[in-house]
């Protein structure tokens, strides 16, 4: 296992201040996260959002090569990064802030440091720089936090081997289309079950985090990441889209259950590619 250096993620090529203002937000937004990060989000491992993410890997993993070298973007304390080893892949994880992988390095398996590889940098600036071809690469609950997820998409693609799956996992959906009566419906079972976390949050004493986020999560300013938008990235970059999902994330399974089931609400998506370029 292979850690880089906290000042990795310093290193910028870019001097837009707005960029960089997004960068030290989602800086100091993930290092208050570390380790805690899946507890203050339970939106994403809850009962219901588990089984979805288990088929979504087993679809990502078949469309890998077995034991392949893999990219997870974004990696975190190991949504998707831990699964991934479990499955037999090799993987190379890349994160902003060194607090959240320093989380990943403490979780990992005594036998899985040998086929994982950590990084501390921007998930741009790694991609700008690192040579490497791919045998897929894996994004999860990035591009909403990223200034020009366009480009880091374009550059993940060309990191891949012909063939190479890429998965996008959990990202807010813009323009979701949802009906006068399911927007209100919708905004109804958010309130409840936001409400419901900010008590648990408190009898846990954990601190939610909210004025850290108002520019962490920088394409929620848009309304989310425009899924048309996306696609048509993905192919100019020479990917063959496999699957599109879109389903309704909340905070609880229940609600997350209800969400999808009778009021049919989505407002977050995942999508799974494959390089055709040869």
């Amino acid at each position: 296992m292979i850690v880089g250096s906290p000042k990795t993620m310093l290193t910028t090529t870019a001097s837009d201040p707005l960029r960089e203002k997004i960068l030290r937000a989602n800086r100091a937004a993930h290092a208050r996260e570390g380790a805690l990060y899946l507890a203050r989000h339970p939106e994403q491992s809850n009962f219901y959002q588990a089984r979805r993410l288990a088929r979504a890997l087993d679809a990502f993993s078949k469309a890998a090569i077995p034991g392949g070298a893999l990219l997870d973007l974004g990696c975190g304390t190991g949504y998707l990064t831990l699964p991934l080893l479990e499955r037999g892949l090799q993987v190379t994880g890349v994160d902003l802030a060194p607090e959240m992988i320093e989380a990943l390095a403490a979780r990992l398996p005594r036998n899985k440091t040998t086929v994982c590889r950590l990084r501390v940098e921007e998930a741009g600036e790694f991609l700008r720089q690192d040579e490497e071809l791919y045998d897929g690469a894996t994004v999860s609950a990035l591009l909403h936090h990223l200034y020009d997820y366009e480009k880091v998409i374009e550059e993940a693609c060309a990191r891949l081997k012909p063939g190479a799956p890429l998965l996008i996992y959990f990202e807010p959906l813009k323009d979701a289309g949802h009906s006068p009566t399911g927007h209100k419906l919708h905004r109804a079972l958010a309130a409840l079950d936001e409400a419901v976390y900010r008590l648990e949050m408190r009898w846990r004493g954990i601190s939610p985090l909210d004025e850290e986020y108002v520019w962490a999560d920088y394409q929620r300013r848009f309304g989310g990441i425009d899924l048309d938008r996306l696609e048509a990235i993905l192919k100019k970059s020479g990917m063959e889209i496999l699957r599109v999902e879109k389903f309704c994330a909340r905070r609880y399974g229940w609600a997350a259950w209800i969400g999808n089931r009778i009021f049919k609400t989505p407002n977050t998506f995942y999508i799974l590619a494959r390089q055709a370029n040869t």
